[in-house]
């Protein structure tokens, strides 16, 4: 890997990427990102693990995680307005922690975080068109590379032109769950019954609460999990430093009201054990309601959905890989924007062929399980976001303590208060991640650990390239 920026074809100079995305286009871009698949395959999860409890504490940690992620994006606009560059969190570890830091965030990215993401939510849309034309896992497993692949296209070939396909996969994602939520009561498929809320059977201790919430809480963070892919693409945003927050401020909340009534409209319509023991909560739904015919309305929504989740993934995720290569972190390849289509082509290239790779993985690991290589991927994703997502949110109180006087269009609401949530509930899951699923954290911690030293290598290259010059 060459480290020298000098090696980026000579035809296609580094210039900043033009600003083409709109207040809609960024709030677009934040609801498209969150709402995906989690809101559909992690409900059973969070159901499975809470249903000794009550439906409150249910509905409870959708609330608390729709106020954590808000309050994450309220930081996340500060730090945006400060820094308006592609890259995001990565910019503004590297502004605030150093290199190393930054380096290690997008490395984690490259390899788990985002491109596990991208898989996962490819993994969903087959798992759901399976109940429209059957296929073989092989089948599905293909179908999943053909996503990836078509929607890497469309991100190297006009960026506006992903965001107009993401407008409209929104539109149709939130107009689908609307019939969800609203459904249900007016064609009278509604019902109070106790086995709807109250606990199904009782608790043994204290302890085992915690760990519940522990579980439900880490299930809960897939659902929510694109809050932050807004900030990558800041550089692209017409007047970031006003559209970034409130793009932010109106997609999450948004988000965070659809997400707590659906869950009020799924156990209207069922008991707390119908929701824990199915894997298709939306096509019970719109079964219930239609009949047969509605299992596969109900599975077009939900590929709408996990597409439109994908779209944004993979559309944001470049400009991480491109701005750790224009600080001369990554091959200088990556930098490279299109003469043509002004898009980061080879940052997205090599996203999508790491995740074609992931996806074969997974599929080879959990075999005739489609729905263990979701499991397994957004699991994953999930637990390597921890700390560096923390640490994003933090920086906002460094900032503050080492640059006071920088000017900020916008201010952390709630600050002080505000970011400490995010990082305390960030703490509590990584302990009961430690707790509850050690070897998933050694292996995580096994990938940073890799990170550094290639850090280490690639640094100490760089310098001996340069010396023999001066």
């Amino acid at each position: 890997m060459s480290d020298s920026p000098s090696s980026a074809p000579a035809t296609a100079p580094v210039t900043a990427l033009p600003r083409v995305l709109t207040l809609f286009d960024g709030t677009t871009i934040v609801v498209g990102a969150i709402i995906g698949s989690g809101i559909f395959l992690k409900v059973d999860s969070v159901d499975t693990a809470l249903m000794p409890f009550g439906f409150g504490p249910i509905i409870g940690v959708w609330i608390l995680m729709g106020l954590v992620t808000l309050c994450g994006s309220l930081a996340l606009g500060e730090l945006a307005a400060l820094y308006p560059q592609a890259g995001g969190p990565y910019v503004y570890l590297r502004e605030v922690y150093g290199k190393l830091p930054a380096f290690l965030w997008g490395w984690t990215e490259f390899w788990v975080v985002r491109t596990g993401s991208i898989g996962a939510l490819a993994c969903a849309s087959t798992l759901y068109l399976n109940q429209i034309v059957p296929l073989t896992v092989n089948q599905q497993m293909f179908t999943a590379i053909g996503i990836v692949a078509a929607l890497s296209l469309s991100a190297i070939l006009s960026t506006k032109g992903s965001a107009v396909v993401q407008n409209w996969l929104t539109f149709i994602k939130v107009a689908f769950l609307a019939g969800i939520i609203v459904l249900p009561a007016v064609m009278g498929h509604a019902d109070a019954g106790e086995g709807h809320w109250q606990p199904v059977w009782q608790s043994s201790s204290e302890s085992s609460f915690w760990q519940a919430m522990g579980i439900a809480i880490i299930a809960v963070m897939w659902p929510y999990h694109g809050w932050i892919d807004l900030a990558p693409v800041a550089e692209e945003i017409k007047e970031p430093e006003r559209n970034v927050a409130r793009a932010l401020g109106l997609g999450l909340a948004i988000v965070a009201g659809v997400y707590v009534l659906a869950n009020l409209s799924y156990h209207l319509m069922f008991p707390m054990s119908h929701i824990a023991g199915t894997k298709t909560i939306a096509a019970d739904v719109f079964q219930g309601l239609f009949g047969p015919w509605g299992r596969q309305l109900a599975a077009a929504g939900v590929m709408c959905s996990t597409l439109g989740a994908n779209n944004a993934t993979i559309l944001c995720g470049p400009r991480i890989y491109f701005a750790m290569a224009r600080d001369g972190l990554l091959p200088a390849r990556l930098q490279y924007i299109h003469a043509r289509w002004q898009t980061p082509a080879n940052a997205i290239l090599a996203q999508g062929v790491w995740t074609i790779l992931l996806i074969l993985a997974f599929f080879a690991w959990k075999k005739d399980d489609p729905k263990g290589a979701f499991d397994g991927l957004t699991d994953s994703v999930v637990c390597a976001g921890l700390v560096f997502f923390s640490m994003t949110v933090g920086a906002v109180y460094l900032l503050r303590w080492t640059r006071p006087d920088a000017p900020r269009a916008y201010r952390t609401w709630g600050y002080p208060l505000t970011p400490a949530l995010l990082i305390g509930v960030y703490a509590f899951a990584f302990v009961r991640q430690i707790m509850d699923a050690p070897q998933q954290m050694i292996a995580i911690a096994a990938l940073i650990a890799s990170g550094a030293m290639y850090y280490a290598w690639a640094t100490r290259r760089a310098r001996e390239v340069i010396a023999p010059r001066q």
